[in-house]
């Protein structure tokens, strides 16, 4: 191939990638560098590479719940659907702050049902807003701090109900902080993106 050729695939490459839509980036954690049996308390963080996880207390009707028995574990288990591990909790909020701000996420979540089929209040913060619903799925189609929820669950088991939770900025706007809490539930995958 003469050299004349060759400059001009290049150029004509060139003008095509400049041309393309850039991809948008999606960064994952899945807690997999934390030690199985890594016990958390209200307070403690955890650097997740693509944002900051503080625990925060769990909250019925504004007011924290728990007390001692508040923590987050990381345990062998993949009730959320994730690969093992998973973040184990019981009674505590998890506060998500991306290093740069975001315009989606999504988490694998599990809470667990109760013996008479509910479950604990949730808790939910997006951007400083703060909510509190029955349940994870409860969330769907809720706008809260300048985003949406939209979330997809089942109960693949008697004991725990499974799914994802997909929160997305309104056009032109930025997920700066997400906090999601319940009784006893599980969290995985945490993927956020632009």
């Amino acid at each position: 191939m003469n050299t004349f050729r060759k400059l001009a695939i290049a150029a004509a490459l060139a003008a095509i990638t400049a041309a393309s839509p850039a991809v948008a980036q999606v960064k994952c954690y899945d807690f997999s560098g934390l030690p199985v049996g890594s016990k958390y308390h209200i307070g403690d963080t955890v650097n997740a590479r693509h944002s900051t996880i503080t625990f925060q207390p769990y909250t019925n009707s504004g007011n924290p719940v728990g007390g001692a028995v508040n923590f987050a574990e990381a345990m062998q288990s993949r009730i959320a659907g994730g690969a093992p591990p998973e973040m184990a909790m019981k009674t505590l909020t998890v506060n998500i702050v991306p290093i740069q701000p975001v315009t989606k996420m999504r988490v694998r979540l599990a809470q667990s049902i109760t013996p008479t089929g509910g479950y604990g209040i949730s808790n939910f913060e997006v951007n400083g807003e703060r909510h509190e619903g029955p349940s994870f799925d409860s969330a769907n189609g809720k706008r809260l701090g300048g985003a949406e929820f939209s979330t997809s669950f089942s109960n693949p088991n008697g004991n725990w109900h499974v799914g994802t939770l997909e929160l997305r900025a309104k056009p032109g706007g930025e997920i700066k902080s997400f906090s999601i809490g319940g009784h006893t539930w599980r969290l995985d995958e945490m993927c956020l993106g632009k």
